[in-house]
């Protein structure tokens, strides 16, 4: 029964992930992914809350390196003697070998999705009721106040228009929120995402989709894990799970958006037809 450690996860400065998987290592950076074969490694070096991964090199050349900072001491004691009993059991390569050549670096960025004309039309109603009642007010109530003749109901005009405005978008952005929150947990996928940033930093997440690809999502909780949601065709556009309470208030400050908003076309458009 072997008793070398299992080599943990190394978490960084920055959302950085070093890991070892079977016969190699891989490091993520945001939306990079390094993989490194252990074959390539000559060392891992622990250098108290960081660890260093140094590349064989031929003979005569400088090592090639790839740091993480910011781990924790004990893991990165516990990553390097792990992974070093890896590379011992491994055969000693010829002097004239470059691990570099094994190293691939691959994107883990997540493409855009591509909108059918049913989502495009939707896309473009969604901005048209976010802009357009608060941009008709404004423009409306200027035009009045010229047609007028008030100066002073002008100055007032523009500064209500603009905040009309504001408010429109706000509570369209509300309403698409909201009622993501109450869809999504019923209709799409909900799975399971991990934290990948370390403690005392801000929460980010990390997820597959069935297609293999690996998004990120951020939120403000230290749990290990959480559940979120998305639909199959914009896995990277996720939603966490909300309880039943935390819906019913996002849906109430949502009507006070839109009844505000309400308020003050009306009071904008009576104030210019007086």
């Amino acid at each position: 029964m072997s008793t070398t450690p299992s080599a943990p996860v190394l978490r960084g400065s920055g959302g950085a992930v070093l890991r070892h998987e079977d016969d190699a290592l891989t490091l993520r950076r945001g939306d990079e992914e390094i993989r490194i074969p252990l074959q390539a490694v000559r060392n891992v070096i622990p250098d108290r809350r960081a660890v260093t991964v140094e590349l064989r090199v031929p003979a005569g050349r400088t090592p090639l390196t790839h740091r993480i900072g910011g781990v924790s001491e004990a893991a990165a004691d516990l990553f390097a003697m792990g992974v070093g009993a890896a590379l011992a059991a491994l055969p000693e390569p010829d002097p004239s070998f470059d691990g570099a050549s094994l190293v691939t670096t691959r994107s883990v960025r997540t493409p855009g999705p591509s909108l059918s004309i049913g989502e495009k039309a939707k896309h473009y109603t969604w901005q048209l009721i976010a802009f357009g009642p608060g941009l008709v007010t404004l423009i409306l109530t200027c035009m009045l106040s010229i047609m007028h003749g008030d100066a002073g109901m002008l100055i007032l005009a523009v500064p209500m228009g603009i905040v009309t405005v504001l408010f429109n978008a706000a509570s369209v952005a509300a309403t698409d929120g909201t009622l993501r929150m109450w869809r999504l947990p019923r209709r799409v996928i909900t799975v399971m995402a991990v934290r990948t940033s370390p403690d005392g930093e801000p929460g980010r997440y990390e997820y597959t989709d069935p297609s293999g690809q690996t998004h990120s999502y951020d939120r403000n909780t230290h749990a290990s894990q959480i559940e979120i949601s998305y639909h199959p065709g914009r896995p990277g556009h996720p939603v966490d799970i909300h309880p039943p309470a935390t819906r019913v208030a996002a849906t109430i400050g949502t009507l006070l958006l839109w009844a505000v908003t309400a308020g003050l076309i009306f009071v904008a458009m009576m104030a210019a037809t007086e």
